[in-house]
C-alpha cells in the first residue's frame, strides 16, 4: 500500500476560499463560488470556506452543513425526523442518518 503524507493530500491555503470573521454568509458563498471556478476541478472541489481573524490566522471553517443550518434553523430537527433528508446527502458522515 502506498503511504501518503498529509502535505501530499492537503489543499494549500492560497488555493482555498478564505473570508474574514466579519463576512456575511452571502460573501462566504461568493468566495466559495470564486474558489471553485479558479481551482483545478480534477483534483478537488471546495466544499467549505476557511475563516480568518483580523491577524490572518485561520480560526474556523464553514462547511455545507453550517450554511444549511443558517438558512434553515430547524434543519437539525427536520433531519432527525426524516431519513429522507439524509438520503439526499445532507447528513454528516459521522451521523447515523
Amino acid at each position: 500500500m502506498k503511504r501518503y503524507l498529509v502535505k501530499d493530500l492537503m489543499v494549500p491555503r492560497e488555493e482555498y476560499a478564505v473570508i474574514k470573521q466579519t463576512a456575511t454568509l452571502y460573501e462566504a458563498v461568493l468566495a466559495l463560488e470564486e474558489a471553485q471556478q479558479e481551482f483545478d476541478q480534477t483534483r478537488y472541489r471546495h466544499r467549505g470556506v476557511l475563516v480568518e481573524d483580523e491577524k490572518g490566522r485561520i480560526v474556523g471553517k464553514l462547511g455545507q452543513h453550517d450554511v444549511l443550518r443558517a438558512l434553515e434553523p430547524v434543519y437539525a430537527e427536520i433531519k432527525s425526523k426524516s431519513s429522507a433528508v439524509s438520503q439526499l446527502g445532507f447528513s454528516s458522515p459521522n451521523s447515523s442518518g
